[in-house]
């Protein structure tokens, strides 16, 4: 016979069942909005769709800007108990002071190895390895190349794109004027809100900013010339008026508008900046690579532009590694590799360069692909490299406004950023 209490008893466990089911089919994953949509995009497909089919999983997708991933991350993977699966890492705001809060995935990889792990650049690899502790996959790079708005050019007489740094300097400057419409066109726009815009000038001078041995060397002559160019580009305009403020939104929109003629920003943003329904001018801004200054390094030799990496990563406190590594697994295979490059995904994979639908969707993929071997990191990963970087800009910027002459603001920075560096 049943009785009330059973009847209630059984009442009580259908309804506690779904949010038991829901519990236990939360899989979380933390990073930048950008990885969760080159994962899941309808382009190329979503990447993930049979690892949730053959788990009965929902990915909840946690993302927050770039610092901001970070500091959830590291806060929430020194946890006892974790409730993050999985996550994304960007290797500038990596290091060995946060190598042992993630699995190393060495193990991992010899019980169950990625598909042709060996086809990913070994530097790449060693952006997210730290004392032989390999806490991340490579995922996405994101390279920059050299914008130019055809348009603008055909309206200044300009007939070709510049083959050396120095005809980019010639450029930027005849592109700065008032349109017929009255729209006043800076020749170059920049993101201000990190160095890695600022370090392509540099380096295209000849300089860089901390070497790989982490040595400070932005006050050395090339990148002092490079930051007395935007100086000098400041003052006269060719320079947006409100460049200081300047974030890749920012950058996007002059783009966009017209607003700005030349710009040095990841090749996926041709896409953003020839929008059809967003920007004024589809199709005719272009991109190429960035040359150096001839007299630096050669008619021909190109930047080594900067290039940045995320990595797929396991806390420490992951509820789910196993999981974690088959869905990294799947998401690093070959064919994942060339679906995410077909929703905007810069690959890490070079034979996903060779697809023909990768070729027919990505119109940059040769030119990509050239700079990508030479490319280098904004800075190398250490526990203050965010600091450091805010100090950079702050000094560059005290150079723009006249507050310092270039070499003493290069300097100053020199002092502060020294004190943060790892020591040998």
């Amino acid at each position: 016979m049943t009785t009330r209490r059973a009847i209630l008893a059984g009442a009580a466990a259908a309804l506690a069942a779904p949010a038991l089911r829901a519990q236990t089919a939360r899989f979380s994953i933390m990073s930048h909005a950008v990885h969760r949509n080159v994962v899941t995009g309808e382009r190329g497909g979503d990447s993930t769709a049979a690892w949730r089919a053959r788990h009965n999983r929902e990915i909840e997708w946690l993302t927050f800007g770039v610092e901001a991933v970070h500091e959830r991350l590291y806060r929430e993977a020194q946890l006892a108990q974790g409730a993050v699966d999985m996550a994304f890492l960007l290797e500038r705001y990596g290091g060995p002071h946060i190598a042992t809060l993630f699995e190393d995935l060495r193990p991992y990889m010899d019980a169950a190895p990625i598909e042709a792990f060996d086809e990913i650049s070994p530097s790449m690899v060693a952006a997210h390895t730290y004392g032989g502790r390999l806490i991340g996959i490579p995922f996405r790079h994101a390279t920059h190349g050299f914008f130019y708005n055809e348009a603008l050019m055909r309206e200044r007489n300009a007939t070709r794109a510049p083959e050396t740094f120095e005809e980019i300097i010639a450029l930027a400057e005849q592109l700065t004027y008032a349109r017929a419409d009255g729209t006043r066109v800076a020749g170059y726009a920049l993101s201000m809100d990190d160095p890695s815009s600022t370090v392509d000038i540099i380096r295209a001078h000849g300089g860089d900013f901390i070497t790989r041995d982490y040595r400070f060397v932005a006050d050395e002559p090339p990148a002092v010339a490079a930051v007395t160019l935007l100086r000098d580009w400041f003052r006269k305009g060719v320079l947006p008026r409100n460049v200081m403020t300047f974030k890749t939104e920012e950058v996007i929109t002059a783009m966009q508008q017209g607003r700005a003629a030349l710009t040095n920003q990841p090749f996926g943003r041709l896409v953003n900046y020839n929008h059809p329904q967003q920007s004024r001018f589809p199709g005719e801004i272009k991109v190429t690579t960035l040359p150096m200054m001839e007299k630096a390094g050669g008619r021909g030799a190109l930047v080594p532009a900067k290039t940045s990496v995320w990595a797929m990563a396991i806390p420490r406190n992951s509820p789910n590694k196993e999981l974690a590594w088959e869905l990294i697994r799947e998401i690093s295979s070959k064919e994942s590799t060339i679906r995410a490059a077909l929703n905007g995904n810069g690959p890490v994979r070079m034979s996903a360069y060779d697809d023909p639908r990768v070729r027919a969707r990505v119109p940059y993929a040769d030119l990509e692909r050239k700079v990508l071997p030479i490319a280098g990191l904004t800075l190398p990963g250490f526990a203050e490299a965010g600091k450091a970087m805010d100090i950079m800009m702050e000094e560059v910027q005290r150079a723009l406004i006249g507050q310092a002459e270039p070499l003493a603001a290069m300097r100053s920075a020199k002092a502060r950023i020294e004190p943060l560096l790892p020591q040998a």
